[in-house]
């Protein structure tokens, strides 16, 4: 039997020595490696040595930031400072006024008028006028005074712009350089027409024999009319504001006419009244003025009987108005014949004899309009 002992004082093994580290594994392939630099594994980025910027570098920095901010401070300036002449206003009031753009023209002018009296500066009657300028050229700015070489109608002549400044220090063109239409009419008219546009009539009053308008307007050719009465017209006149204010014709008188509706029913009255006229066959020259049929009286100192009135060839007439009156004036003679029995022998003993005779109706009186209507009264 084994002493217990003994088998622990059997030798133990002794444990194998520590391996030596192991070498470092090769880069993988394809990885840089710097030389004489000890090996970094793959993915760490090794210290980077800390590189201070040249003084150079710096002041270049600085002065390339300095003159950015000096340039956008210049800009600011030229942005929000006013300008030191009126050129810049000037180039957009004609720019405006070759393009027809009344809004934009007048947004950097003074006509120097109320609102009401700068209808004629409006879009609807300036984009329908003719003869805008076709082109400008600035030849010099120097404060106030603007002068320019315009192109108006293929006609070149030099502008000089007179320019106002406001307390805020914009540059507007002044109400000086403004010419200005004057509109009548030869009896008043309730509104005139400029460029088919109603422009009111300013009331003179019902002792006035005219109407009037004065109204400031941008270089170009207007038309002129009237409107507002049914039985009148003008004929249409045209008034010139020209850039060369020596061949501007912005004077114009209006000669009121009796309208195509106010004739036919003229016409149509007189045509009535000799109905009339033919009917009753007067039979002596005062019974036809005292019926009103002036025109039909056989002008026979003899009693007559019997009268038979026929139209030929009617008569012609025009209407030449005064005040409010509309005279009917003889144009075109006509021709009648006229058919009667005449006495020629005594009232006791009367001997009627026919006669007949080729007569011209005399057409008169005058056209008065009550109530907006057009009315006869015969001489």
């Amino acid at each position: 039997m084994e002493n217990p002992s003994s088998a622990n004082n059997h030798p133990r093994p002794t444990s194998a020595p520590s391996d030596p580290p192991a070498p470092p594994s090769p880069p993988a392939y394809g990885a840089y490696q710097q030389p004489n630099v000890p090996y970094q594994q793959p993915g760490i980025i090794p210290p980077q040595p800390k590189r201070t910027l040249n003084r150079k570098v710096i002041i270049a920095i600085a002065a390339g930031a300095a003159v950015v901010l000096a340039a956008a401070t210049v800009g600011l300036v030229l942005l929000f400072s006013p300008a030191a002449d009126g050129g810049q206003a000037a180039t957009t009031f004609y720019q405006a006024l070759k393009d027809g753009d009344a809004k934009k023209a007048l947004s950097v002018s003074d006509p120097g008028v109320p609102e009401n009296e700068a209808v004629l500066l409006q879009d609807n009657i300036y984009k329908a006028a003719g003869q805008h300028i076709d082109g400008f050229r600035i030849l010099e700015s120097k404060g106030e005074y603007v002068r320019a070489e315009v192109t108006q109608n293929g006609r070149k002549q030099e502008d000089i712009l007179m320019m106002t400044k406001s307390p805020d220090g914009e540059w507007k063109v002044g109400p000086k350089n403004f010419q200005k239409i004057r509109l009548s009419s030869n009896r008043p008219v309730k509104s005139f027409t400029v460029n088919g546009v109603d422009v009111a009539a300013p009331d003179s009053g019902s002792a006035s024999p005219d109407s009037q308008l004065l109204l400031p307007a941008f270089p170009g050719e207007y038309k002129l009319g009237i409107s507002g009465d049914k039985y009148a017209t003008v004929e249409e006149k045209k008034a010139l504001v020209s850039i060369d204010r020596r061949i501007s014709d912005t004077f114009e008188t209006l000669k009121v006419l009796p309208s195509q509706l106010l004739l036919d029913e003229t016409k149509a009255l007189l045509q009535k009244k000799r109905d009339t006229c033919i009917a009753s066959a007067s039979a002596t020259a005062r019974q036809s003025f005292s019926s009103g049929c002036s025109g039909f009286n056989l002008y026979e100192s003899r009693p007559t009987q019997n009268v038979k009135w026929t139209i030929d060839e009617e008569p012609t007439f025009t209407l030449s108005l005064s005040r409010d009156i509309w005279y009917i004036q003889p144009e075109g003679k006509g021709k009648a014949t006229v058919s009667y029995e005449v006495n020629r022998g005594t009232e006791a003993a009367p001997k009627w004899e026919p006669h007949s005779e080729v007569m011209e109706p005399r057409i008169s009186g005058e056209i008065h309009i009550v109530d907006g209507k057009a009315t006869l009264k015969d001489y």
